[in-house]
């Protein structure tokens, strides 16, 4: 109890740190601040497994820290690296979705919803207007950045269809998950290609320290439902 009470609490203490080095502009206590939450969310994971851990979950977390790492050492020189490293943890939430709607529609009958649908095609129109306003500095930049955007809009059709045909609590962490992304991503856009504001780094600095924390919760709540579902069955 202490351990994850501490670990908690580092994590909480180090995303607030995190933050206010941001609105005060302070390197030092961003190089102090930010090493520290993703660590202390994953020790916070240890201490809350159960059973084994899941090596594909913990290797996003991985990628999520070397990107966040590679940004922290020098944006400029490693922008695209750390889109990269970014990227592919939204891959590896893609599939733990995919797999979480196909254990759905196995066990619950699933009717096509007309807002979704109609949902789906604005989302889509917007993010092609939003890639037409941005002014890319390389053909990698826009493949990463149109990458980052058809993820995001498959994590929210995947995420509505979960939260609408489950009750699960899982899928209320899923979606404050998902939302913290999205807007994450925004906020950056926004401070990158649009207006290099310091509340567009605040914003999308603080969202993406709660997405790690629902994140998890999302996927400790998964293997605790999955676990029972083993025991029922076995």
């Amino acid at each position: 109890m202490s351990n994850l009470t501490a670990s908690l609490s580092l994590y909480v203490v180090s995303s607030i740190l995190y933050v206010l080095s941001i609105i005060f502009g302070s390197e030092v206590l961003t190089l102090i601040s930010k090493p520290v939450f993703i660590p202390a969310i994953v020790f916070y994971y240890f201490t809350k497994k159960s059973r084994e851990n899941d090596d594909l979950f913990l290797s996003s977390l991985v990628f999520f820290y070397i990107a966040e790492m590679l940004f922290l050492i020098n944006v400029t020189d490693y922008y695209l690296a750390g889109l990269l490293f970014f990227l592919l943890p939204y891959f590896i939430l893609i599939y733990f979705l995919y797999v979480d709607f196909i254990i759905l529609i196995k066990t619950r009958k699933i009717k096509i919803n007309k807002s979704l649908i109609i949902l789906s095609v604005v989302l889509l129109y917007l993010l092609y207007s939003i890639f037409g306003l941005l002014d890319f500095t390389s053909k990698y930049e826009m493949v990463y950045m149109i990458l980052f955007g058809v993820s995001l809009l498959i994590m929210l059709v995947f995420t509505a269809i979960l939260f609408i045909h489950s009750s699960y609590r899982k899928n209320s962490y899923l979606a404050f998950a998902v939302l913290s992304l999205l807007m994450s991503g925004l906020f950056f856009v926004l401070y990158v290609h649009f207006l290099n504001l310091l509340i567009f780094k605040i914003a999308y600095s603080l969202l993406q320290t709660m997405f790690y924390f629902f994140y998890v919760k999302y996927f400790l709540e998964r293997s605790t439902l999955r676990n029972r579902v083993r025991l029922l069955k076995g």
